[in-house]
């Protein structure tokens, strides 16, 4: 986390956005919104901004909804990653009537990074399971530029070595067409490993090191969304996979690609409906999420993989009131044939499917499910300034601090009842545990957790999220 923190303090440089002075605003029971001024855009197209907006000039708006009209479009606003800051003021004119300024603070869009990070799933599992080996580090180079053209269009390279080497080329626009509706992204990925995990044992994974390549993995993608609403999102996304391992992780482990085959090929095509109304994406306080996603891989007679599978992920966010919120997490997947290969015989444990309190461990299965609870208090919110500090961008830090207590329980179906997945597959688990979660700027959010699980494990785990 500090390597990022001190790349991202290398990248930066000063910008200044000229403040409006508040003008309080006549208590009539409507207002007339007559023009709306963008300030701070240097970058960003104003159309951009425009497009997240659900009022117009013209429209007549009830005084007594101002307020939640105003925070429901700055956070639509906020929401698109473009930008540290978002204001929106009302200001009287001298035709009687309100002007809406859009004051917008942008971030600095090109992050040259150096990639400093684990290998492993997650921090807990290098800790406790790979004994602290730096030796599984990623080292490398990571360049974004998040705003190429003012549109929000994102172009990512990545050349990284160490424990696993790969090579990532993308580019993302999310305006395509005038109407800004429409998206287009590409991706083309390239990656080897030396040492491998290859089976499950104790619902933890086996590894083999070696001096030799192990496995190599390519993969490209053409992505295609669809925003009609503002909530609302359709993408289809085809891709094509082609991946190899040696002879001897096939000897070990014929079920890897299945058959003791050592190579795998296929295309994909996934479609994924979501409808987001969260208050703010990266720590939502209020709101919902549906995500939909339907995937069917062998899409050719030649293909040598065969899945279908269907994942639901809906997610609900509601204040308590006195600064104590509540949320909770429902997931589940199901996909057929029941003979899977063991690459992709994937359940929890990976990515952000899976259970607090169970991070050093995963659970294979043909199908799933598994709800989260959270409440929470907020402890702190507040913006910390650094003196003398000239990059605008870090010269005032936020943080919020929230304490935490959960609940999660899931369930996951094995229907090989393979010893080494025993100890978790097929019949119920749960944790419980209470935490700190800590939000700060660029959408990085830090967890700590201390949990306690079915199986009786204590202890405290570590989760870090960040945008970039």
């Amino acid at each position: 986390m500090l390597v990022y923190l001190f790349s991202l303090w290398l990248s930066l440089s000063s910008c200044s956005t000229q403040a409006l002075p508040a003008t309080s605003i006549p208590d009539e029971p409507f207002l007339v919104i007559h023009t709306i001024h963008i300030e701070g855009n240097k970058k960003t197209n104003a159309a951009v901004i425009m497009r997240e907006l659900d009022i117009a000039p013209g429209d007549t708006l009830p005084g007594s909804q101002i307020d939640l009209v105003l925070k429901r479009n700055k956070n639509k606003i906020f929401n698109t990653n473009l930008f540290n800051s978002v204001e929106l003021l009302l200001q009287p004119n001298e035709f009687g009537n309100i002007d809406l300024v859009i004051q917008v603070a942008e971030r600095w869009y090109i992050f040259p990074m150096v990639i400093l990070e684990l290998g492993d799933r997650n921090f807990n599992e290098w800790w406790s399971e790979r004994g602290r080996d730096l030796r599984r580090l990623n080292y490398g180079l990571r360049i974004a530029h998040k705003n190429v053209f003012g549109n929000g269009e994102e172009l990512r390279a990545v050349a990284q070595f160490g424990f696993t080497k790969r090579f990532d080329l993308a580019y993302t626009i999310r305006n395509l067409d005038k109407a800004r509706k429409n998206g287009l992204g590409f991706l083309v990925s390239y990656a080897t490993n030396k040492n491998m995990a290859y089976q499950t044992e104790g619902n933890k994974l086996e590894f083999l090191n070696t001096n030799e390549v192990m496995r190599e993995r390519f993969f490209t993608s053409v992505r295609f969304s669809r925003r009609p609403q503002f909530y609302n999102q359709h993408s289809i996304e085809g891709r094509f996979h082609y991946n190899t391992i040696s002879d001897s992780i096939a000897k070990l482990n014929p079920d890897y690609f299945l058959h003791g085959q050592t190579r795998q090929h296929y295309f994909q095509l996934t479609y994924e409906f979501v409808n987001d109304r969260r208050d703010l994406v990266a720590y939502p306080l209020r709101g919902h999420y549906l995500e939909f996603e339907l995937t069917r891989a062998g899409l050719l007679p030649a293909d040598n993989f065969d899945k279908t599978s269907l994942r639901v992920n809906f997610a609900l966010y509601r204040p308590l009131g006195k600064k104590f919120f509540w949320n909770m997490n429902i997931q589940g997947m199901t996909s057929y044939p029941s003979l899977q290969p063991y690459a992709q015989y994937r359940a929890l444990g990976f990515g952000f499917e899976y259970l607090r309190g169970y991070e050093r461990y995963i659970v294979d299965g043909q199908h799933f499910g598994f709800a989260k609870f959270t409440f929470k208090r907020e402890l702190l919110s507040t913006e910390v300034s650094i003196p003398g500090f000239r990059i605008q961008q870090f010269s005032t830090i936020p943080i919020s601090l929230y304490l935490t207590t959960f609940g999660d329980f899931g369930y996951v179906v094995d229907p090989t009842h393979n010893p080494g997945n025993g100890l978790l597959a097929n019949k119920l688990i749960y944790s419980t545990g209470a935490g700190i979660d800590i939000v700060t700027f660029y959408n990085v959010v830090i967890r700590f957790n201390y949990a306690v699980n079915r199986l009786g494990d204590k202890g405290i785990f570590f989760n870090f999220v960040r945008d970039i």
